[in-house]
């Protein structure tokens, strides 16, 4: 089954182009894909960029608002180190404090004696009356707002 190379048998010496011009023809076509996307994000990064300026502008001019603290114990639920009567009173306090503001952040630490539940329904109550961003801090017992919070 093994061929005899005959005199008319040449052996070739030449580079076969095919599979480097179709390697190159998908480089093209990856190229010609992805570059509306870069620019795209380009475009995306400028914007924000120019954001970013425009608050630094807005910040310089304008006062620093102190932070909205929620601090919450078993039987104690305080607003800025104010103790609150009930719930109905967090929230209508709540809705007065958070349209007025330009920073919509709410600073929350709760005692570790409650329970997970507890503290997930006024998550979910403050975000939805108004709080952008939620941040949860490390309850301190020692910490002002959080005094007389075990009761």
């Amino acid at each position: 089954m093994a061929q005899k190379m005959t005199e008319k048998d040449e052996t070739l010496s030449e580079v076969n182009v095919i599979p480097l011009a179709d390697l190159s023809l998908v480089l093209l076509i990856i190229l010609m894909v992805m570059s509306p996307m870069i620019s795209q994000t380009l475009i995306q990064v400028a914007a924000a960029k120019a954001a970013a300026a425009q608050t630094r502008e807005e910040l310089a001019s304008s006062q620093p608002e102190t932070p909205i603290i929620v601090s919450f114990a078993p039987g104690v639920l305080k607003l800025n180190g104010v103790k609150m009567a009930s719930d109905i009173e967090f929230v209508k306090r709540l809705d007065q404090l958070l349209p007025n503001r330009h920073d919509k952040s709410v600073i929350l630490t709760a005692s570790p004696d409650l329970t997970h539940g507890k503290v997930v329904r006024l998550m979910d109550v403050v975000k939805r009356h108004g709080a952008k961003d939620l941040v949860l801090v490390k309850w301190d017992p020692n910490a002002e707002a959080n005094r007389g919070g075990r009761s």
